[in-house]
C-alpha cells in the first residue's frame, strides 16, 4: 500500500474509531439491609459525561430482572452516579399492583478506565420515589473476574487428582457466556415491557443444528406448529394490540442433543432481549409482553 493510499484510509476510518464507545461491564452483588445477597451485573457506556446501559439483578436466578440504567460520570471529581429507570424484563411473578424497586447510587473515587473493583451504598426507590430497600453494592470488572478464573483453571489443570471430566467442565469463557445468557426454563414466565405497537420475534438455532422443534402460540393462536429451528432466523411480526400479549413456547422434542435449545429474540427498536430455551420434550415456557 503506497503512502497516498494509506493516508486516504487513515482519513476515512479515523472518525469511526473516534466515534466507537467502550462498554464497561461489572459483576458482583447487592447486600440488602436484611443481609440478603443478590447477584448483580452492570453494563454501561459513557459519552461526554452521560452514562447509559443496563443492569441485571439476580443474574441467572429465578427472579432475574433487567433494567435500563441512566447516570452521570465526572472524570475530574472521579464520581459515578447511576440509577435504574425502567424494567426491560423480569422473571419475578407479577401481581396486579406490582411496582419495581430501582437501585440508585453514587460511587466516589471511581474511574471508568482504571477502577477494577468497588463498593458503595445504595438505596432502592419505587416509581413514586418512596424508599423500598437499602444496602451495599459490590462490583468487579468482568475482565478481572475472567483473569482470576483463568488462573484457577491453570491450577486445576495441573492437579493430577482432578478427573479430566471436571477439568473440561471448568471453562471460564463458557461460564461467563452462561451468565450472559437469558435462559427460558419450564413453567417460567418472562415478563417483557415495551412502548411499541409492534415487535419482532426471531427464532433460530444459535449453535449446531440438531433438529430441535418448538410450537409457539400467541394469545392462544398457533403461530408455529412443530417448527424445526435452523441457523436461519425466522422472523415473526407481533402486533401488540392488547395491554398484555402472551406467548407460549413448547418443546416438541429434544433433537439430537438434549435439552431443546432454541434462541428466541424480541426486538422493539429500543431494546433487544435474547433468550435461550432449556426444555425437555413436552415442557413449556411463557413470555408475556406488556405495553408501557
Amino acid at each position: 500500500m503506497n503512502r497516498k493510499l494509506l493516508l486516504i484510509c487513515i482519513t476515512l476510518y479515523t472518525p469511526l474509531f473516534c466515534l466507537s464507545q467502550k462498554t464497561y461491564e461489572y459483576f458482583g452483588g447487592l447486600v440488602l439491609n436484611d443481609s440478603t445477597r443478590i447477584t448483580y451485573k452492570l453494563s454501561v457506556e459513557e459519552n461526554n459525561g452521560e452514562v447509559k446501559g443496563y443492569s441485571i439483578t439476580d443474574l441467572g436466578g429465578l427472579y432475574e430482572t433487567k433494567s435500563s440504567v441512566f447516570g452521570e460520570y465526572d472524570e475530574e471529581k472521579k464520581e459515578l452516579s447511576f440509577r435504574e429507570v425502567q424494567t426491560l424484563y423480569t422473571k419475578t411473578p407479577l401481581e396486579d399492583d406490582y411496582d419495581f424497586c430501582y437501585v440508585n447510587t453514587t460511587i466516589k473515587n471511581f474511574s471508568l478506565k482504571k477502577t477494577q473493583k468497588f463498593k458503595a451504598k445504595f438505596i432502592g426507590l419505587f416509581s413514586d420515589n418512596s424508599e423500598c430497600i437499602h444496602g451495599e453494592l459490590f462490583l468487579s470488572q468482568s475482565e478481572k473476574i475472567e483473569a482470576r478464573m483463568g488462573k484457577v483453571k491453570k491450577k486445576i489443570d495441573k492437579m493430577k487428582r482432578v478427573p479430566d471430566s471436571i477439568k473440561q467442565k471448568f471453562q471460564p469463557l463458557k461460564l461467563m457466556d452462561s451468565l450472559n445468557m437469558n435462559i427460558l426454563r419450564k413453567n417460567q414466565t418472562l415478563s417483557v415491557f415495551s412502548k411499541k405497537d409492534k415487535v419482532k420475534l426471531l427464532i433460530y438455532d444459535g449453535g449446531k443444528e440438531d433438529g430441535d422443534k418448538i410450537s409457539i402460540t400467541c394469545n392462544g393462536e398457533i403461530l408455529k406448529k412443530s417448527y424445526e429451528a435452523t441457523n436461519k432466523k425466522e422472523v415473526i411480526l407481533l402486533n401488540l394490540t392488547d395491554y398484555k400479549t402472551a406467548l407460549s413456547i413448547r418443546a416438541e422434542n429434544e433433537g439430537e442433543m438434549s435439552p431443546n435449545t432454541v434462541v428466541v429474540e424480541l426486538i422493539d427498536g429500543n431494546s433487544n432481549i435474547r433468550a435461550l430455551s432449556n426444555l425437555k420434550g413436552g415442557e413449556e415456557t411463557r413470555i408475556e409482553i406488556f405495553k408501557n
